[in-house]
């Protein structure tokens, strides 16, 4: 004969068994779900500060050049990219102009970039201080540009010193009204 009361004890038992499992399997599954939650989390924000705009680059480039004597040489030219600045002048009516720039610097000596990325922080700032004094028309046409570049190129060489900045090119130059 078969118990009745047995049976039902015996399912209420395994429902309450299976409810402990249920439980102590989310009582250690949910925190390490928070964990590789959190670790992802803070491992994305830290890669990004990483990969930031103020990440910068350069370009070597090798030029064969021959010296008076004849003797051929490879002169090295280093093209270091200063992210890109925004500036907001306005003009003697008070109109404001957006400029966008993109500067590279050219440079002799690989040993030169750990100064200039060093630095960079007060080139940027120079380039800022410089260029939001201008209007637009100081800096319409070639003969403007030129003169804004000559006048950066003198303004970087004074913070870099005593390194050289040979040149600086506009890789971008944009006036939005």
């Amino acid at each position: 004969m078969v118990n009745l009361d047995d049976d039902f004890d015996a399912e209420e038992t395994e429902e309450v068994k299976n409810k402990l499992d249920r439980k102590k399997i989310l009582m250690f599954l949910l925190p390490a779900l928070i964990a590789i939650g959190l670790v992802v989390s803070f491992y994305s924000v830290l890669s990004k500060k990483t990969s930031s705009p103020t990440d910068l680059s350069y370009a070597v480039v090798e030029r064969p050049t021959s010296n008076e004597d004849g003797i051929s040489q490879n002169k090295i030219t280093i093209l270091y990219d200063i992210p890109e600045i925004n500036v907001r002048i306005t003009d003697e009516v008070g109109t404001p102009q957006d400029i966008s720039l993109k500067l590279n610097l050219e440079l002799n000596n690989i040993e030169d970039v750990k100064i200039i990325e060093g630095l960079m922080p007060k080139i940027i700032d120079a380039v800022i201080a410089h260029t939001i004094e201008l209007t637009p028309d100081e800096i319409s046409g070639s003969n403007g540009l030129y003169w804004l570049k000559e006048e950066l190129l003198y303004r970087i060489n004074l913070i870099v010193s005593p390194v050289v900045v040979t040149n600086l090119n506009f890789k971008t130059f944009n006036q939005n009204k």
